[in-house]
């Protein structure tokens, strides 16, 4: 199969995931809330996260060009997400996504600005839990109306204690 027809297929899956957590979300918010919509949300994409950042684990402490390789540009070498390396060095891997299927999805369904930041946040415990199994110190910012592109985040090796 040629790499842009993979490419189109990967995007298209992300973007299923996307219609299902908004469903999802919706379905518990209206028959238990918002909060506790959040709550399941983040916690199922958190468990998952936990699966992932275990394969990852082997890479910690400082192996940031395996993270950028395996983690931040993925199965398609950063196409899906339009990655943007902005630092990788001994002392850390940032990068910007520059392009997000999830939020493409959610933009399509219609939702608000303050629906996509909800679901960003959902979907951004399952990296918060990749970081934190894989055993790294991290920051994740997701997106925010006005700002360019999607999620900014920035990988560092863990403080001795």
């Amino acid at each position: 199969m040629p790499q842009q027809q993979t490419n189109a297929l990967l995007e298209n899956a992300i973007k299923e995931r996307g219609r299902i957590y908004l469903e999802i979300f919706r379905e518990l918010s209206q028959r238990h809330g918002e909060a506790e919509a959040v709550s399941v949300l983040r916690a199922a994409s958190r468990a998952r996260g936990v699966a992932v950042g275990e394969t990852l684990a082997h890479l910690a402490p400082r192996d940031f060009a395996g993270m950028a390789e395996s983690y931040a540009k993925g199965a398609d070498g950063g196409v899906t997400y339009a990655t943007d390396i902005r630092r990788l060095d001994d002392a850390c891997l940032e990068f910007q996504n520059m392009a997000c299927p999830l939020k493409d999805s959610w933009v399509e369904a219609g939702c608000s600005d303050d629906e996509i930041c909800t679901l960003l946040h959902c979907a951004a415990a399952w990296d918060e839990a990749v970081l934190e199994t894989a055993g790294f110190d991290y920051e994740h910012e997701t997106w925010a109306p006005g700002k360019q592109g999607c999620c900014r985040t920035k990988i560092m090796a863990k403080p001795e204690t």
